[in-house]
């Protein structure tokens, strides 16, 4: 009798192991490309924030540049893939995916839009476990800090003046929170160094004369550029240039 017991009791268990193993492959199979989509939607999304599609003419394929051990940075490490905007097969802006580990409770991932004129098109964060209510004004929904960084560039912006006001720069700093902000304003630098170091590369093309000279104003670089770029293709902060 106890022998039948437990021969009953394993099939029951055994049949409500293979109930649950249907059960969780049907809603896997289910739910797989919603989350796909979603996915693929939000990254479309936060492209378009740091990228705008006005500055651009040919779609940003998933052809990258990948960062090698010898150019990565504390925050761009090696393997990181940068996007590349082109118009009309000329790269004129990128997308750089970094991390800071300065934040106050630990990593801040973000996404930084560089044009070829090495000014900011966008910067927003992809994830952070920075302090609600504090901290966390870092994300675009939350605060329009974000957004101070757009049109900054090497050129209108000295080194001294990328960090926040209580340490003697532009950006504002969060009541409450300075050590996050600080550490945002860092890697957005960090970013614009490493695309003027790597600028060849990056963009296939010469760095043009001016932008390896910070102390040159942001007008007398873009006028450079569009003498020997040509015209603007875009009228638009921050242009992207004609061949």
């Amino acid at each position: 009798m106890m022998a039948r017991s437990v021969i009953q009791h394993s099939l029951a268990l055994a049949g409500f192991a293979a109930i649950c193993a249907f059960v969780l492959a049907f809603t896997q199979a289910n739910t797989a490309e919603p989350i796909a989509q979603a996915k693929a939607k939000a990254r479309a999304q936060a492209l378009a924030e740091v990228m705008p599609p006005n500055y651009y003419l040919d779609p940003i394929l998933d052809e990258s540049f990948v960062v090698s051990s010898a150019t990565g940075t504390r925050f761009i490490a090696s393997g990181t893939k940068i996007l590349r905007a082109l118009s009309n097969g000329i790269v004129v802006g990128i997308i750089v995916p970094i991390r800071t580990s300065e934040g106050y409770s630990g990593d801040i991932d973000l996404l930084v839009g560089v044009d070829n004129t090495l000014a900011i098109t966008g910067v927003r964060v992809l994830a952070h476990k920075e302090t609600p209510g504090l901290g966390d004004k870092i994300q675009r929904n939350k605060s329009p800090w974000i957004d101070d960084f757009l049109g900054k560039s090497l050129s209108d912006t000295q080194a001294s003046a990328w960090a926040v006001r209580k340490d003697g720069g532009s950006f504002d700093q969060f009541t409450g929170a300075t050590i996050t902000p600080r550490a945002v304003i860092q890697a957005v630098y960090g970013t614009l160094l490493y695309a003027r170091d790597n600028y060849e590369t990056l963009f296939e093309a010469p760095l043009p004369d001016g932008l390896s000279d910070i102390t040159l104003t942001e007008d007398s670089i873009r006028a450079k550029l569009i003498s020997q770029l040509g015209a603007p293709t875009n009228p638009i902060k921050g242009p992207t240039y004609a061949e």
